[in-house]
Order: structure tokens, then sequence, then C-alpha cells
């Protein structure tokens, strides 16, 4: 089994589009989907449980607000062997499960996690997100010794997350960073150079490079100052 796990907060706009994505999958893996409501104020949840006859949707609701509380409830509630984590503006290729699944073949593979890319920007910014990314990876591991695990487009292996305690529930942001720092040592983090996975480039909006340094703060506070109180705004 494997569980799917995708937060969202006001995500009218694209959560249709990210469950169809799943609908059409052509994995023979059986899948659930665990859908996660941050408190949203729109129609997410209206336009989600019309999925629910398409795919093994479980909606529910965490009233802390924050990525973190919200990404580890639903691994919580998660009763997959392999949990994949994704966002509500991400689409998936039709091979993602089956492709991100079969690394786990190998015994010592713990997490497989993947480049994205962006289509819904300026071609200019689209072109520079989608070819730095994968470059972005591959730097992280050549300093940090590990690949960090996109919190848009990454599977772990159940039993190596439970033994490092699991997401940081009080992290507003780069939960999926500080899971991949604590996780990397039980076994191999495996990376995925083709994109599976398109997510929205609305950070990039309309300012390209403000947008990608906004990551940084936040980054360097985690990993540097261990200080675990910082934000990343919602970009709506």
């Amino acid at each position: 089994m494997i569980s799917i796990i995708i937060p969202a907060y006001n995500e009218e706009d694209s959560i249709g589009d990210c469950l169809e994505s799943l609908v059409i999958q052509t994995t023979r893996q059986p899948f659930e989907v665990i859908f996660v409501d941050n408190n949203s104020k729109d129609k997410t949840v209206e336009i989600a449980t019309k999925y629910k006859k398409r795919l093994n949707l479980r909606i529910i609701h965490e009233k802390k607000q924050g990525r973190g509380a919200a990404r580890a409830r639903g691994f919580d509630e998660a009763t997959g062997d392999i949990m994949f984590s994704s966002d509500a503006d991400a689409i998936f290729f039709p091979d993602w499960i089956e492709l991100f699944s079969s690394y786990f073949k190998d015994k010592k593979v713990i997490a497989v996690t993947g480049s994205v890319k962006i289509i819904d920007n300026t071609k200019i910014n689209n072109g520079i997100f989608n070819f730095l990314h994968p470059y972005l990876m591959h730097g992280y591991r050549l300093v940090f010794g590990h690949y960090w695990l996109s919190g848009i487009s990454f599977a772990v292996r159940t039993t190596s997350y439970k033994e490092i305690g699991g997401l940081n529930r009080n992290l507003n942001a780069l939960d999926d960073i500080d899971l991949g720092f604590r996780i990397y040592k039980k076994g191999k983090i495996i990376m995925v150079d083709n994109p599976r996975v398109t997510m929205s480039g609305r950070r990039f909006k309309p300012h390209f490079f403000r947008g990608l340094f906004s990551y940084f703060k936040p980054f360097f506070q985690l990993v540097f100052l261990k200080n675990h109180s910082f934000s990343v705004s919602d970009e709506r």
C-alpha cells in the first residue's frame, strides 16, 4: 500500500487539477490519498470531496495552522508502507507513483526525491527555474551529504520515517528539509533528475529572484542557527 499526503490551504484554483492527475496514474500499486485541509476558507474541500468516488480519498482537517502541522497530520493518518508527500498545487505525470515506488525494491533506499518544474510563469522564469532546480539539488548533496526532500515530490519508507520521529509539526515551512537532515543517515536517498511533477510558479511572480531568495533566510535559520520560529508566507 502507498499513501499520498496532500496538505492544502485555500487551493480551490488548483486542487481539481492536482487530484485529476492522481486519477490517471498508470501504477498497478494500490494507493490511498490523504487530503489534509488546513482551515481553508474557500471551496477547496468542496472540490476535493467530488473526487471521493474516483479515488481512495480521505479528507481530514488539521486545526493547527502551518505546513509542518498539516503535512505531519497526514503522515500520522497514513496506512501505507511507502508514504508520498506533495502539495495541492502539484500536477503529477502519470508514472509518478510507479517510478518513485520502484526504487524501494532496494532495501537500502529509505527515501526518493525529485526535481520539479514550473510551466505557468513567464518563459524566462520557467526556463531559469527548470534549469537550476536539479543542479541546486545536486549541489546541495555535495555540501550536506544528501539530497533534500522536496515536499512537493518525495516518498519515504514508513518504518524509517517513524524511527526518526517524523515531521516537525511546529515548523511553518521547510519541514521537508528538516526531515531530510534527520533521516538521511538511515539509508540512501535517491534523486530522480527528470521532473515528474509540475508546481505553481506563483511565488516567482512578478519578481523571480525575490521569490527564490525568500527561502534562503529561513533555510539559514533552520540549518545553521537551529531556529525553528521562522515563517514563509503563503502566496495566492
